[in-house]
């Protein structure tokens, strides 16, 4: 899968738009509007603004072999987008899951 299909389906899964990109990542809306279509190949740091703002890591943007976010990688975004709803008790435990110690 290419990075800019993997732009759009995060796009998706988050509820987000071209616009909120624009907005998230610090990139013009008409271009995010042309990198997604193709019209404009990226430079690194627009491909690094994209996946801060989408929470993901660059690498697997830039891996076409890799097709889906990993299970560490959606616990990772989930407790960056909530992680201030969670108290230290369970942010504790969280870290303890992923790193098997409970």
């Amino acid at each position: 899968m290419k990075w800019s299909e993997k732009v759009k389906a995060l796009l998706d899964e988050k509820g987000m738009n071209q616009k909120d990109l624009s907005k998230k990542s610090g990139i013009t809306e008409a271009s995010v509007c042309r990198y997604l279509k193709g019209d404009r190949k990226p430079r690194i740091d627009v491909i690094v603004n994209f996946a801060e703002a989408l929470g993901v890591e660059v690498d697997y943007l830039l891996d076409e072999e890799q097709n889906t976010i990993t299970p560490f990688e959606s616990i990772r975004v989930a407790i960056a987008r909530h992680g201030n709803e969670l108290s230290d008790s369970e942010k504790e435990r969280l870290v303890k899951m992923i790193l098997k110690e409970e």
